[in-house]
């Protein structure tokens, strides 16, 4: 069981890997927030996080990183967020017209990831330039398992409907249902549109911008 403080640390850790993509310190942690103690109590805060599961350690002497199940702690406190988003009305009328090209190349714009519509008429995908920049491409096992979702992501797509429900969800890693990867993380939902339910994805690293996709889909 998480306490206030290590619910603060932890989103803290995440968010710093995020902006940085660089292992996070109880030094970068004790500079940049205010947690009321020293970094030898932060230190001890993230052995504790580690052991939980919730961060992991690439090397000794290393800042920590978040594992899969930080992520998805991460995601769901702010998929349970209560803050009004910002209204997206030039995406919101993309997907009443069913203007799924236009929509698909304005959410990838958006939020330099990989976008993918799955509608009736097809399914529809922009943005792998803006994946391929985001991935470490030094990992050749990275580099197959990103190209082989990419191949499958058409039929995939179009069947995860069932899979998955209305609004925003996050899958993490191997859970979700349009890839595969440990390397890759899908913000996604089903959306009304007419009579038809449409499938919106967004495609990325695990370190994306989880805020902004949230608040995004929110308000498809």
């Amino acid at each position: 069981m998480l306490t206030d403080r290590g619910e603060q640390i932890l989103e803290a850790v995440i968010q710093g890997f995020i902006d940085t993509r660089e292992p996070v310190s109880s030094g970068w942690l004790y500079r940049e927030y205010d947690f009321g103690i020293k970094p030898a109590m932060i230190r001890l805060e993230l052995d504790a996080l580690t052991r939980e599961g919730y961060l992991e350690q690439p090397y000794h002497s290393a800042g920590r990183v978040p594992t899969d199940t930080g992520y998805e702690f991460f995601v769901h406190q702010l998929l349970a967020a209560e803050a009004a988003a910002m209204r997206q009305t030039a995406l919101q009328d993309l997907l009443a017209n069913a203007a799924w090209s236009a929509l698909i190349e304005e959410l990838s714009d958006e939020l330099g990831l990989l976008g993918v519509v799955a509608a009736r008429g097809g399914v529809y995908k922009a943005g792998l330039d803006q994946l391929v920049d985001h991935l470490d491409w030094d990992d050749r096992g990275e580099i197959r398992s990103v190209i082989r979702d990419f191949e499958a992501v058409d039929e995939r797509a179009s069947r995860a409907a069932e899979k998955i429900g209305e609004g925003p969800q996050v899958f993490i890693g191997k859970k979700s249902p349009v890839t595969r990867s440990e390397s890759l993380a899908v913000v996604g939902g089903n959306y009304r549109v007419g009579d038809a339910t449409v499938s919106v994805f967004a495609i990325g690293p695990k370190c994306m911008d989880y805020k902004k996709a949230i608040r995004i889909f929110k308000n498809l």
